[in-house]
């Protein structure tokens, strides 16, 4: 029978395995779409593991400059974008990329879990939900420490001696680990949520028939445009989490005063009283949405394509 929803509120079943993906239309409210099928085999394919071990840390070293640009904005309510990316380039080319090498190390195994760790816990919790937090966990177990460091080799490089904090040795959890952990899961949900239904949507804007198979380029738009969506989406969080490392305060501080101050951050970071006592949004919202959109877009698109290609390469991760 007719389908009562009109084409775009129609939802796409999808799979990953190919770059130019499939797609079966399906009635059905937009909000219930069906992701990836379940694999059938828990092992990852040598080409699966090359995109966690090899690409993760290139794409992870190559945009550190934007991530440090993200810290230091965490610290400054005044600066614009262009001058806090200036501040990151103050020491040189070079000091753009400071504290570079302990995220990329740490991201051959954060890049595994987000990719090959997604799908076991696919296979095995049979949730989207389940499996976004549990991979969010593991990534962020794995990537807190060295997230850590970087923030604090980066702060510690523009901050006056004053505000400097000691670099923490590399643990699993500690200050702005639960910030983390949520802005892990929420930055997740774009490629793994967000980005098949953008497709679908951008294929019937073109109008395409919707039959036909969503081109490579599409599904790229997908991935860039969910990512970055998410990324400006969990900026708080990704903000509160770069605070709370480089806070001599928040570091030395017990959980719950450390939760006060980071909702103390976000308000005077974010928030400001007009005149007539009104409250409204701060110009530092958008600028630190921007930079944490721009890293996490570039970040998990490249990530995204490298991944749709292994699994063309490899389609029997899925079969």
């Amino acid at each position: 029978s007719p389908s009562i929803f009109p084409p775009l509120f129609l939802f796409c079943t999808m799979t990953t395995a190919h770059a130019g993906s499939g797609i079966a239309q399906t009635t059905g409210p937009f909000l219930n779409m069906v992701l990836p099928s379940i694999p059938q085999n828990a092992i990852p394919q040598p080409a699966l593991l090359l995109v966690g071990g090899l690409g993760g840390p290139l794409v992870v070293a190559f945009l550190t400059p934007l991530r440090n640009a993200c810290v230091l904005s965490s610290q400054d309510s005044v600066s614009s974008a262009v001058r806090i990316v200036r501040h990151v380039f103050s020491g040189g080319v070079r000091s753009g990329w400071t504290g570079a090498s302990f995220p990329a190390r740490v991201a051959t195994i954060q890049f595994t879990m987000l990719g090959c760790g997604y799908h076991f816990y696919l296979g095995l919790l049979g949730s989207p939900v389940l499996t976004v937090v549990a991979t969010g966990l593991s990534e962020s177990l794995v990537g807190y420490g060295a997230a850590t460091r970087n923030a604090q080799l980066m702060h510690n490089q523009v901050a006056t001696k004053r505000d400097r904090v000691l670099v923490r040795p590399i643990m699993p959890v500690g200050p702005g680990f639960t910030a983390l952990w949520l802005r892990d899961c929420l930055a997740m949900t774009g490629i793994r949520v967000c980005s098949d239904p953008l497709a679908c949507t951008l294929q019937w804007m073109s109008g395409a028939d919707a039959a036909s198979t969503i081109s490579p380029g599409i599904t790229m738009c997908g991935d860039f445009l969910a990512s970055l969506l998410c990324g400006g989406l969990s900026m708080p969080l990704n903000q509160m989490s770069n605070f709370q490392v480089t806070s001599a305060a928040c570091l030395t501080s017990t959980p719950a005063k450390r939760a006060a101050l980071a909702l103390r951050f976000l308000k005077s970071q974010y928030l400001m009283k007009t005149a007539s006592g009104f409250v409204r949004l701060r110009q530092t919202m958008l600028r630190d949405a921007l930079l944490r959109s721009s890293y996490l877009g570039c970040l998990f698109c490249c990530f995204s394509s490298m991944e749709r290609l292994a699994f063309h390469i490899q389609p029997s991760w899925i079969q």
